[in-house]
């Protein structure tokens, strides 16, 4: 695992670790839906496709964050991996693997709402990059 949590007022707030942009991404993914479901019965039934763009990392990461919100929100869908055929500090095209929610499976949780610029910073490492980002609940 390559995240952590911390208590933030109402909201959650994250910690991820990745070695480069893309992991880093997907490690946010993981985390994302590790909140809001059961994420060890997710089973990848179907490829979703998600792409964005911003004027640089920190509201990608938000961005992206808020489209795997669209997705278990309004699409009724949840994931468990994550790549990038395309990744920039400024754009991504992404696959998420997951299927559609099954409430008797993937006991839903946590509604995040939103993914918010509060806090927000992206670092760059000797062993890769730190996110911390806080999700509105």
């Amino acid at each position: 695992m390559s995240w952590d949590t911390f208590e933030h007022e109402a909201d959650v707030g994250l910690i991820i670790r990745g070695r480069d942009g893309p992991e880093l991404f997907a490690q946010a993914g993981l985390a994302f839906f590790d909140l809001v479901c059961e994420l060890d019965v997710v089973q990848e039934r179907t490829r979703y496709s998600v792409a964005g763009e911003a004027d640089s990392v920190e509201p990608l990461l938000v961005d992206w964050l808020n489209d795997l919100v669209y997705l278990f929100q309004a699409r009724g869908v949840v994931c468990r991996r994550f790549e990038f055929p395309a990744w920039s500090e400024t754009a991504y095209e992404a696959e998420a693997f997951g299927e559609p929610v099954d409430p008797a499976r993937h006991f839903p949780r946590d509604l995040v709402k939103a993914a918010t610029y509060h806090g927000l910073s992206v670092r760059s490492q000797e062993d890769g990059f730190e996110a911390r980002v806080i999700l509105d609940v």
